[in-house]
C-alpha cells in the first residue's frame, strides 16, 4: 500500500515524497557508509530494546540481544520481509563490513572475560569443586562427541572432517558461560553461601579447562580443513607454538603490564599512552594466536587472564573498554551471527529432532555431571539440581565458539542453526529453573546461615534498638548517620546499620561482579558513612548488596534485622513533586516498622527541637522521637498543639498525649507546651518553626504531608520550612484508646467528668 492510498493528499506532493524516500533508499543502498550506518543504528537500537525486555522477565540482557540478532537474520526478517531483509543486509562488501567490526568485538570481548578471571577462584578448592568441574566438562564433552558422530553418520555434518567435527561439537556442549552464572549469583546475593562458592569455583575451573580443550580442538580442526595436507604434524605445530605463547605471556608479558600498573599508579590516572600500549598487546596477542593456527580470541583472551588482578588499574582499564565493546561492537556480532543463523534450514521434522537430541544432550550432561557429583559428596538434591542447572548456563561465549567452527569448516548452516538454539535455551532456562528447583526463602536460609558463621557473637545480642539508614548518596550520608546517632543515644543498647542496596551489574556479558562483591566497602556512600563513623567514634554495621526493587528490599531488610526504625534521606522523586513520592512512599507503606524521612537544611545539633501535634497516630511517634532527643541530646522540646477556633479543650488533649510522651524522669529538661488556634495549620508551622533547629513531625493530610506514589501538590511544610525537618510514619495500627485523635480523646474525658 503506497502512499497515494491515502487521498486526502494532493496528488503531486504524494508523487514528490515517494520519488523522494525511492531515491534516498537507493543512494543509501548504493553507498556502502550509508548502509553500514543504517545497518548499525538498526542493531544498536532493537539489541538495546530487546535487552531491556529480556531483563524485565529476569533473564540475562545478553539473551534478549542473541535473540535480536536472529531476529535480523534470514529466519525472522527475511522470512517476513524478505525484500527489505536483503536490501539492508544484502551479501558482499556490506557484510564483509559487519563482519570485520564482529571479529573486533569478539577479540576486545575475549579480553574483558580475561580481566574478569581471578586465579584466586580456583586455589585452595577441595576435592569436590575440583571433581565437580571436571565431571560436568567431561560428561556433556563425551556425550556431544557421540551426538557429532552421530550426526556425521546420517550425513548432517556435510563435507566437514567426521572427527574434528565431532570433537568441535563436544567441545561447545562442555562450556560454562562463568560471567553470566556469576552474574546470577551475585544478583540474589548466593556468592558467600554454600551453593554460590560451589558454583563459582567449579565454573572458574570448568572456564580454564574449557578454552584448553577448545583450542585444541581448533588447531586440530583448523589443520584438518586448510587442504595442506599435514595432518596431526600441523596441529602438533601449532599446539607447541601455543604453549610457546602462553609462557612468553606469562613470563615477559606479565612483567610488562605490572610496570604499566605502577604507572597508573604513580600517575593516579590511565594515560592515552597506557591505553594505546595495552590495545597494541591486544592486537599484537590476537595477531600470535591467528597466525599460530588457533584463533585470535585466544590471544586476547590470555592477555586479560595475566593482568594482574584486584586493582584499580584493571578496573579503569575495563570501564574504559566495556561501553565501546559491549554496547557497540557486540550487538553487532550478534547481528552477524543472526544473520548467519539459517532457522529456515530446519525444515523437516528429523531436522528438528535433531536439534531436540542436541540440547537433550547439552542439558543432561551438564546436569548430570555437576549434581551427581555433588550428590556424592553430601550435597542435598536440591543443593546438587541446583549446581547442574547453574552450569548448564552457555550465554554469549557459546556463540563465539560456533563461529568459530562455522568460519573454519567443522560444522555446517544447520548444525550452526541447531546448536544456536541450544545456546539461547539453556541460557534462557537457567533462571526460572533455579527460582523453581530452589526457592527465594531457601536461599535466604542460606544467605543468614552464612552472615551468622561471620559473625556468631552478633545472634546472642539482645534485640537491640535498631536504626536502619538505607544510604544512596554520598553527601546525604553524614548527617543521616548523625540524626541516627541522636535518636539511639538514648539507649543503652544500640545497633545502627548502614544499607547500600547497589544496582544490578551493568555488563552481564562478561562482569561477573565478584569483585565488588568480596570488597567489604563497595561503594562510595558505604565508605564516607563508615569513615565518618569511625571518625565520630559511633559504631555502624555495614550492609551491601544487590537489588532489582530498592523499596522491597528496604523492607525485607529491616524485617530480618529488626529495626525498630528506617532512616531515609530526602530524594526528590523523577515522576513527583512531593518529598514523600516515589521510592519514599514505597518505603513507608511497606516496611514492617517505623519510618522517618530526613530533610537536612544545614542541622549542626537539635538544641531546640519542635514538634507539632493535632492529635494523630503519627504525631505520638513524633513525640517518641523527640523524646529520645531530649535524653540522649539534652535537647529542649517544643509540643505546639495546633487546634481550630471551634474546638473545645484542646490543652486537655495535648496535656494528656504529652504526658504519656514525655514520662522519663530521668529527661534532664522539661517540655515546653503551646497552644495555638488556627485556621492553617501547616502555616502555623512554618511560622514557628523559625526559631528551632529541628521540626519532628508525623505524617497527616492535616499537615499536608501525606505519602503518595505520583503527588504532583508540593507539600508545603516540606518546601517551605526554613529548617531541618524529621518526617515521621508509625507503621502499627494505632491503640483506639492511646493514639486516638483529639476530637476522641476530649469526648472520652467529658464522658470521665
Amino acid at each position: 500500500m503506497g502512499i497515494a492510498h491515502f487521498s486526502v493528499l494532493p496528488p503531486a506532493l504524494v508523487t514528490y515524497v515517494e520519488q523522494h524516500v525511492t531515491n534516498l533508499v537507493h543512494r543509501t543502498v548504493e553507498n556502502e557508509v550509508l548502509l553500514l550506518l543504517v545497518q548499525v543504528g538498526l542493531i544498536l537500537g532493537l539489541s538495546r530494546f530487546m535487552g531491556m525486555l529480556f531483563a524485565r522477565m529476569r533473564q540475562p540482557q545478553v539473551v534478549g540481544e542473541m535473540v535480536a540478532g536472529i531476529m535480523l537474520g534470514p529466519s525472522v526478517m527475511g522470512t517476513l520481509y524478505p525484500h527489505t531483509q536483503q536490501m539492508l543486509f544484502p551479501a558482499g562488501t556490506p557484510l564483509e563490513l559487519l563482519n570485520i567490526l564482529s571479529q573486533l568485538g569478539i577479540i576486545f570481548f575475549l579480553f574483558l572475560v580475561g580481566l574478569e578471571f581471578d586465579f584466586e577462584l580456583v586455589k585452595h578448592r577441595g576435592k569436590a569443586t575440583i571433581l565437580t568441574a571436571l565431571v560436568s566438562i567431561a560428561v556433556p564433552f563425551f556425550l556431544g562427541l557421540g551426538v557429532g558422530l552421530f550426526l556425521s553418520a546420517r550425513g548432517q555434518l556435510g563435507e566437514a572432517p567426521r572427527i574434528p567435527a565431532a570433537l568441535f561439537i563436544g567441545a561447545a556442549m562442555s562450556v560454562t558461560a562463568f560471567p553470566v552464572l556469576a552474574r546470577i549469583l551475585t544478583e540474589r546475593n548466593l556468592q558467600k553461601t554454600r551453593l554460590g562458592a560451589a558454583a563459582i569455583a567449579a565454573a572458574a575451573i570448568n572456564d580454564v579447562a574449557a578454552w584448553i580443550i577448545l583450542a585444541f580442538v581448533v588447531a586440530i580442526a583448523r589443520s584438518a580443513t586448510s587442504g595442506q595436507g599435514h595432518g596431526k604434524g600441523e596441529a602438533l605445530r601449532t599446539l607447541l607454538l601455543s604453549g610457546v605463547f602462553a609462557a612468553v605471556m606469562f613470563l615477559l608479558v606479565r612483567p610488562f603490564l605490572k610496570r604499566l600498573r605502577a604507572i597508573f599508579d604513580r600517575e593516579g590516572r590511565l594515560s592515552q599512552n597506557v591505553i594505546a600500549a595495552l590495545f597494541l598487546l591486544i592486537l599484537a596477542g590476537a595477531w600470535c594466536t591467528e597466525r599460530i593456527g588457533i584463533h585470535a580470541m585466544f590471544g586476547a583472551f590470555l592477555l586479560g587472564v595475566v593482568m594482574p588482578k584486584g586493582t584499580q588499574f584493571v578496573r579503569h582499564v575495563t570501564e574504559k573498554l566495556e561501553d565501546f565493546t559491549v554496547v557497540f561492537l557486540l550487538p553487532i556480532f550478534f547481528a552477524y551471527t543472526g544473520l548467519k543463523t539459517r532457522l529456515d534450514l530446519l525444515n523437516d521434522v528429523s531436522l528438528w529432532l535433531y536439534a531436540g537430541l542436541i540440547l537433550a544432550t547439552a542439558c543432561v550432561g551438564k546436569f548430570a555431571g555437576a549434581a551427581t557429583v555433588a550428590k556424592a559428596f553430601g550435597s542435598t538434591w536440591r543443593e546438587s539440581s541446583a549446581l547442574g542447572i547453574l552450569m548448564n548456563t552457555r550465554g554469549l561465549v557459546e556463540l563465539v565458539i560456533l563461529t568459530v567452527g562455522l568460519q573454519f569448516g567443522v560444522i555446517n548452516d544447520k548444525v550452526f542453526a541447531m546448536m544456536v538454539i541450544m545456546a539461547i535455551v539453556t541460557t534462557f532456562m537457567t533462571t526460572p529453573l533455579l527460582y523453581w528447583v530452589y526457592p527465594q526463602r531457601l536461599l535466604e536460609r542460606e544467605i543468614k546461615e552464612a552472615e551468622k558463621a561471620e559473625a556468631p557473637g552478633a545472634a546472642e545480642k539482645v534485640h537491640p534498638f535498631t536504626v536502619l539508614i538505607p544510604v544512596a548518596d554520598p553527601r546525604s550520608s553524614g548527617s543521616l548517620l548523625q540524626m541516627a546517632n541522636l535518636i539511639s543515644l538514648a539507649s543503652e543498647n544500640r545497633r545502627i546499620l548502614a544499607l547500600h542496596l547497589r544496582q544490578p551489574v551493568d555488563r552481564p556479558e562478561f562482569r561477573t561482579g565478584l569483585r565488588e562483591a568480596r570488597e567489604p566497602l563497595p561503594d562510595e556512600p558505604l565508605r564516607v558513612l563508615v569513615n565518618r563513623a569511625k571518625q565520630d567514634k559511633i559504631s555502624v554495621e555495614p550492609l551491601s548488596f544487590y537489588s532489582q526493587d530498592v523499596a522491597r528490599d528496604i523492607a525485607k531488610t529491616a524485617r530480618d534485622r529488626q529495626a525498630n526504625l528506617v532512616l531515609i534521606g530526602f530524594h526528590k522523586p523523577v515522576f513527583s513533586r512531593t518529598v514523600l513520592g516515589g521510592t519514599v512512599h514505597r518505603v513507608m507503606t511497606s516496611t514492617p516498622t517505623d519510618v522517618a524521612v530526613f530533610v537536612d537544611r544545614g542541622m549542626l545539633a537539635p538544641h531546640r527541637v519542635l514538634v507539632p501535634f493535632m492529635g494523630g497516630p503519627h504525631d505520638r511517634l513524633a513525640m517518641d522521637m523527640a523524646g529520645r532527643f531530649a535524653r540522649g541530646a539534652k535537647a529542649e522540646i517544643t509540643v505546639l498543639h495546633v487546634t481550630t477556633p471551634k474546638r473545645s479543650g484542646p490543652a486537655l488533649n495535648a496535656k494528656a498525649a504529652v504526658d504519656r510522651a514525655f514520662h522519663d524522669p530521668s529527661q534532664p529538661l522539661p517540655v515546653q507546651m503551646r497552644v495555638v488556634e488556627s485556621h492553617d495549620p501547616a502555616g502555623t508551622v512554618i511560622e514557628e518553626s523559625r526559631d528551632y533547629d529541628l521540626v519532628v513531625i508525623g505524617v497527616a493530610e492535616e499537615w499536608g504531608l501525606e505519602s503518595h506514589l505520583f503527588g504532583w501538590r508540593s507539600e508545603r511544610i516540606a518546601a517551605n520550612t526554613p529548617t531541618s525537618l524529621l518526617i515521621v510514619r508509625r507503621f502499627a495500627k494505632p491503640d483506639p484508646t492511646e493514639h486516638a485523635p483529639a476530637q476522641v480523646i476530649e469526648a472520652a474525658a467529658e464522658a470521665a467528668q
